[in-house]
């Protein structure tokens, strides 16, 4: 299994857009997303970003639960087969889950 979070950020090219354009072109993307990913793909959470030291940096955050790593690829080629890279600056992690004690012990094996 894969935890993926999402960061982004509009560029200029979203800004020049309508709302109507706006609206068209997630309503393609998110349509595509779900082809592509099915139903085994979790969508857990999505919000804006109030965390005042990220804030400017980061806008908006997703994060996903897919069964594979393929799959996290598989929702990065959505994205970047519709130019989402063109409208926002991103930034994903990505990996497996672990336990609190997990990373900790990987913190203490370095």
């Amino acid at each position: 299994m894969q935890v993926f979070i999402g960061m982004w950020k509009p560029r200029d090219s979203w800004i020049a857009l309508s709302q109507p354009q706006r609206t068209a072109y997630l309503s393609k993307v998110t349509a595509l997303t779900r082809l592509r990913l099915g139903s085994k793909a979790e969508s857990l959470a999505w919000g804006e970003n109030r965390h005042e030291p990220s804030a400017a940096q980061w806008k908006y955050f997703c994060v996903w639960r897919f069964p594979t790593a393929e799959m996290s690829d598989a929702y990065l080629a959505v994205l970047d087969e519709n130019g989402w890279n063109d409208y926002f600056e991103t930034e994903n992690l990505r990996g497996d889950p672990k336990t609190p004690f997990d990373v900790m012990t990987q913190h203490v094996l370095l």
